[in-house]
């Protein structure tokens, strides 16, 4: 669960929960930065309405909220270095890109770049020259069902820092980042639940998500 102060703050907090004989329990929580202009309504496995909040489009610098599926996790590291991850695992090689061409038919996936095949314009390199990406999760935000222009390459990744926003991405300090990697399991089913703690309590007794005591 993610959340924030508001829809336009960029900074909050990661809390893991696992439920445990019918009890959600707390397992860890940590400080996170989302998109550098907040939150907006992003496409999940429901439909959240939030009366008066943004919604989240190509290009706008805002992260996804909503209730989501945790797609592969991706790094830098060789297969043989990721055995760890108890969830599929792609390496990000110096070809592998998302792309964010809203007018591309690969908007929103990761592909190896290949020009002679590409429709895109505009894409993200996965391999990167500095370590945002050396360890991430895919989030699976507007997929599937892509629709195009509601927003791509949604990650969990490295930050910068504790006060840099990203493009749209939730971003965390490296151990924080691999303290959630190695707790992933594909095989239950994890959701990545973020929105602003105005909102969150409205949806967390909708939804039975747990209840978090905030920073």
């Amino acid at each position: 669960v993610v959340v924030t102060n508001g829809w336009d703050s960029l900074r909050g907090y990661v809390y893991g929960f696992e439920k445990q004989k019918g009890k959600w329990v707390q397992l860890f929580s940590n400080a996170v930065v989302v998109g550098s202009k907040g939150f907006g309504i992003g496409e999940g496995i429901v439909h959240v309405s939030v009366k008066g909040a943004p919604i989240k489009k190509e290009g706008d610098l805002k992260s996804p909220a909503g209730i989501f599926t945790i797609g592969a996790a991706f790094g830098y590291a060789d297969h043989k270095d990721a055995q760890w991850i108890k969830t599929p695992y792609i390496k990000a090689t110096d070809t592998l890109i998302c792309v964010d061409d809203l007018r591309s038919a690969h908007y929103n996936t990761l592909v190896n770049n290949d020009p002679a095949k590409s429709d895109w314009q505009s894409f993200e390199e996965m391999h990167r020259k500095d370590d945002y990406y050396k360890w991430g999760l895919f989030i699976n935000h507007n997929a599937p069902g892509t629709i195009a222009g509601n927003g791509s390459c949604i990650f969990m990744h490295i930050w910068e820092n504790d006060h840099t926003g990203t493009t749209g991405c939730t971003a965390m300090a490296e151990d924080n980042l691999l303290k959630i990697l190695r707790w992933i399991d594909a095989s239950r089913h994890p959701l990545l639940v973020q929105i602003p703690k105005t909102a969150y309590a409205k949806l967390a007794a909708g939804y039975q998500l747990p209840q978090i005591h905030l920073h």
